[in-house]
């Protein structure tokens, strides 16, 4: 009998890791030999010095899928989804996906590599993300486009919170009315307990875009205001006049921030937003999702959030008071052009709770499909799909006018490709008939508006993705509907003044050609798939390709979140089941599957802490967050944006209080006593890693828990490092009330480049009643959602990365219960091995901790002989580190994480994916580089020596940002290895050390 299953594109036999079981690396000879190794009988005993009480004794979900059923199973719930003919949009069009994203998402090197903070082994993904910067800023005219922030939504807030960096004094941001309700839930939920207040415009009854007079009678009595976001194309479809508002924003000296879709850019379509204004002196910021650029709805996620601030000759400094990260253009030691991270210093990593954000992933991953996409497209593309949706929507607005009843709502405002519709009957109703005919006609807009009311709205949405015949199969259904009884309406034309009046200039570059180029930008980097990578906190394991095969089946990929209940079962079916293997996993019950990312999930959980204490009459009271000095830079950073400004008043602190550590590694947990003893009164909350960042477990955790809840304070517990604990502690016993887990790191999300990320938060009773965004409850064997009673409101504008949660729910889904458990003890397995193999060689970090165990991941250090070798061959101690973390890159591997939590340490995770003989390399590999530098630590002056570029310049990129360059047929230039990293593993220690040498004396 023929399969009804999509075929697989790739084959499992032949990738050596993907039919592993759990994709563990170690088979049980290699685990009892690795055992053997640390003194240790079984894998239990690894956590042998965690209270027993603390601890689960299973994990109460389903047993592991084999491969086979796994593949049945995705496939069937994809197809519980009902993939209808669909005139929705409202800020989240769908448009085709070009030929090209489905062959780059399986270019490896560029999907499951980490951040390119190393960047002579990043070039590929510093590449893509320079050509998506430099094609969004030919859309646009904006000169600095950063390599992307979440999504339009927390995109829009970070604008918002530059603005108010930019503006003197300042607090108030106005907001359009217009924008998307989506966007504007998400950032008023972001807000409170800050110093950001929102003001909102009205919308114009009678024109359907922003009330002009209104808004005039808002800066002429509001203080303070630092600037107004409004959109380009709003949420009823109309164009507003972008001219006169930033002539409203300029004469009042206020930032103007332009929520824009750069779809609509492109030739015969809308001005674009640098010549917004009557002097055409543009708009301050641009806010725009990205989504539909590269991928399909997706169910609403991961999304691409475009931000774009002006960087010119009159403006040089703004871009400093900007969120996120920029890719800029600079030279290696020996000048070679070449790309690099820049202006870090606003980053969380860095400043911590002085961060512009706590963000620390981008999109990079969908930037870079976005770019590849636009080249798919070129000026020609862009003008065809412009084109069709626009003649599509004129078509239909002409046509279902003539039925009775039925009215353009807003007969004399021009639209571009979206329009509201008025109907003669309630709109819910006519949408239920529509969805039994086969079509998703569209969003009630009814009660959008408190202007507009007691009338039945239809929002309408056309894109390339609809044909003649299927605007012939719409008019069809209305004729089922209503009498054809009157002239159609003309469409209102739209003005000259408000279209581009010249082509941005992309080129179009075929599939193949793009297809060579990106492959070789792939091998630029290094992927999980190749080796250990050994990046201490990062959990770069390895990335299942059945799980991206799950997210590319079209039950997924073309669901709209907006589209109703009955249609999207497959769907809540998967947040369903993440809820509860989460609340499996946790020990908590209550999950929200909305944050994207593991720092917007502390956000998250923060908020919640604040909702708790105004509901308990403590908002003004608790104003304290206790925060370990080792913790991650985005707890910091996260405590700032959630409101907790840190300050000392008459010799009081707020804000953050940094606890110490001991000499063990743990916290220091008298410390934190006596704190509480005199403002245990004040405390929010604590933010503590568990296991730490040195990658100890916090054994007094239970303890603090405690007297944290005895004061009335909360927990928090940053589950970044939850791949050594998942299913073996239990985190309700611990005393947690919220935890986030990365869904990039455990669970196997690939990193992308630098995103997209993902997460889940877990909360405990305490919290379930705060829970933002939607549950997804099953009810009679159908899943509906509900919002929690106190909800905090809402971080996505819809239910977060889904195509990432179905990647997660097939990961789980392959280990179920027996694996997950067995997942965290080979991950500890593997560190604990690999630290025993080189801590006879290298000292460990923290010094008085080496009896206490470490679980995944631990840090090594230099001897003080060793440092001083290395002074003395014309490196500074300071460097040392990050030199010989370029070092590793000479051998074929990435760096670990250097520098961080210990100022001169080196810390390194294995992970589960691999096994003995790997493990066993890789120390030698380690040992070895401890030999050359104690032997010839003058090559650390010219490291690394095989990669595409040497060192980079990234002092003289940071004085003189270069953001974008106009990219033409000729794409930019790719420097090919000097070696290959492959070939590099594959050679003999000396052998290699030969080459390093006599490489560092030809240099």
């Amino acid at each position: 009998m023929k399969s009804s299953h999509t075929p697989l594109n790739y084959h499992p036999e032949k990738l050596s890791r993907e039919l592993k079981p759990f994709y563990i690396g170690a088979d049980e000879h290699d685990i009892k030999e690795m055992l053997k190794a640390v003194g240790l009988t079984k894998l239990e005993d690894l956590y042998s010095h965690i209270a027993e009480d603390v601890k689960m004794t299973s994990v109460p979900m389903d047993k592991h899928m084999s491969y086979e059923m796994l593949i049945a199973h995705v496939n069937d719930v994809a197809r519980k989804n009902k993939v209808k003919l669909s005139f929705l949009g409202d800020g989240l069009q769908q448009y085709k996906v070009t030929a090209v994203v489905g062959p780059i998402c399986g270019i490896r090197g560029l999907t499951t590599a980490y951040t390119p903070y190393q960047p002579e082994r990043s070039q590929g993904t510093l590449q893509t993300l320079w050509i998506y910067q430099s094609l969004i800023a030919q859309l646009t005219g904006f000169e600095a486009i950063n390599a992307s922030l979440y999504d339009r939504s927390t995109c829009l807030f970070e604008a918002m919170n530059c603005a108010l960096r930019l503006v003197k004094d300042s607090t108030t941001i106005i907001v359009a009315g217009t924008l998307f309700p989506g966007d504007i839930e998400v950032i008023e939920t972001h807000a409170r307990e800050t110093n950001l207040k929102i003001l909102k415009a009205p919308v114009n009854p009678q024109t359907g875009r922003l009330d002009m007079d209104a808004l005039k009678r808002i800066l002429n009595t509001t203080p303070q205001i630092a600037g107004l976001a409004f959109p380009h194309v709003n949420n009823l479809g109309n164009i507003e006049p972008v001219d006169e508002i930033v002539d409203l924003c300029s004469n009042n000296n206020i930032k103007s921030i332009a929520v824009i879709d750069p779809m609509l850019l492109g030739p015969s379509g809308l001005k674009p937003p640098v010549k917004f204004g009557n002097r055409a002196q543009g708009a301050d910021m641009i806010v725009a999702e990205g989504q539909h650029l590269a991928i399909g709805p997706n169910f609403g996620g991961p999304g691409l959030g475009i931000f774009g601030i002006r960087y010119n000759e009159q403006d040089k400094l703004s871009i400093r008071s900007t969120a996120g990260r920029y890719v800029g253009k600079t030279v290696d030691l020996k000048g070679r052009e070449c790309k690099a991270l820049i202006l870090s210093t606003r980053e969380q990593h860095i400043r911590r709770e002085k961060a512009t954000s706590n963000i620390c992933s981008n999109q990079s991953f969908l930037a870079t499909v976005a770019g590849a996409s636009i080249l798919a497209r070129g000026d020609e593309g862009f003008e065809e799909t412009l084109k069709t949706a626009r003649g599509l929507a004129v078509k239909a607005a002409e046509a279902l006018s003539q039925f009775e009843g039925v009215d353009l709502r807003f007969r004399a405002t021009s639209f571009f490709n979206e329009f509201t519709l008025k109907l003669p009957v309630e709109t819910e109703a006519f949408i239920h008939k529509a969805s039994a005919a086969g079509i998703q006609v569209g969003i009630d807009v009814s009660n959008r508006h408190a202007e507009i009311q007691g009338e039945n709205l239809l929002l309408m949405s056309f894109s390339d993705i609809h044909s003649e015949k299927d605007v012939d199969t719409l008019i069809s259904f209305f004729e089922s509907q209503f009498e054809k009884s009157k002239q159609g309406i003309a469409v209102p034309k739209i003005q000259s003044v408000l279209m581009r009046d010249a082509a941005p200039g992309i080129p179009k570059i075929s599939k193949g050609d793009l297809l060579h180029y990106y492959e070789r930008l792939g091998k630029q980097n290094l992927s999980p798939d190749d080796g250990i990578y050994p990046l201490g906190s990062c959990t770069m394991k390895y990335n299942p390709y059945i799980n991206d095969y799950a997210a590319s089946l079209q039950g997924f990929t073309d669901i709209h979140p907006q589209a109703p209940d009955e249609d999207v079962q497959g769907c809540l079916e998967v947040l369903y089941e993440i809820q509860e293997m989460f609340k499996a996993i946790t020990g908590l019950p209550g999950v929200t599957t909305q944050p994207v990312a593991g720092a917007q999930g502390e956000l998250v959980g923060l908020k919640m802490f604040q909702a708790y204490h105004r509901d308990h009459g403590e908002a003004d009271t608790r104003n304290v967050l206790i925060i370990p000095r080792s913790a991650h830079g985005t707890n910091p950073a996260t405590a700032t944006m959630a409101g907790y400004q840190s300050k000392v008043l008459d010799g009081k602190i707020y804000g953050i209080y940094t606890v110490e550590a001991l000499a063990n590694g743990e916290m220091n947990l008298l410390q934190i006593k006596e704190f509480l003893k005199t403002d245990g009164h004040r405390v929010a909350g604590v933010m503590v890693t568990n296991p730490n960042t040195a990658g100890i477990f916090e054994t007094q955790f239970k303890e603090m828990s405690a007297l944290i809840h005895a004061v009335g304070g909360l927990v928090y517990m940053d589950g970044a490092n939850m791949n050594a604990i998942a299913g073996i502690i239990d985190l309700n016993k611990l005393g947690v009330d919220a935890v986030h887990n990365n869904l990039h790191k455990t669970w196997t999300i690939p990193h992308g480049g630098g995103g997209p990320g993902d997460a889940i938060v877990a909360v405990s009773a305490r919290l379930m009643d705060y829970l933002p965004g939607v549950q997804v409850v099953k009810k009679n064997d159908k899943y509906e959602t509900m919002r929690t009673s106190k909800s905090v409101g809402s971080f996505h504008r819809h239910y977060g990365n889904f195509a990432h949660k179905i990647r997660a729910y097939t990961y789980i889904k392959a280990l179920g219960a027996d694996g997950v458990r067995k997942m965290s003890q080979v991950a500890v397995l593997s560190a604990r091995y690999l630290q025993e193999k080189l801590q006879k060689t290298y000292p460990l970090l923290p010094q008085g901790a080496v009896e206490n165990p470490r679980m995944h991941e631990f840090i090594l250090t230099l001897s003080p002989e060793t440092f001083k070798k290395i002074e003395a061959a014309g490196v500074p101690k300071t460097n040392a580190i990050a030199r010989i973390g370029k070092l590793f890159l000479d051998f074929g591997f990435h760096a670990p994480t250097v520098a961080f939590p210990e100022q001169f340490g080196l810390m390194l995770e294995p992970t589960e994916t691999y096994g003995k003989k790997e493990l066993d390399q890789f120390a030698g590999v380690v040992n070895t580089i401890l030999n050359l530098i104690n032997e010839y630590p003058e090559v650390l002056k010219t490291v690394p020596h095989f990669t595409p570029i040497d060192r980079v310049d990234e002092v003289g990129a940071n004085k003189n940002p270069v953001l974008c360059e106009v990219i033409t047929k000729h794409l930019p230039d790719i420097i090919e290895d000097r070696i290959d990293a492959e070939k590099l593993r594959k050679s003999t220690p000396a052998d290699l050390c030969a080459m390093i040498i006599k490489a560092h004396q030809n240099s």
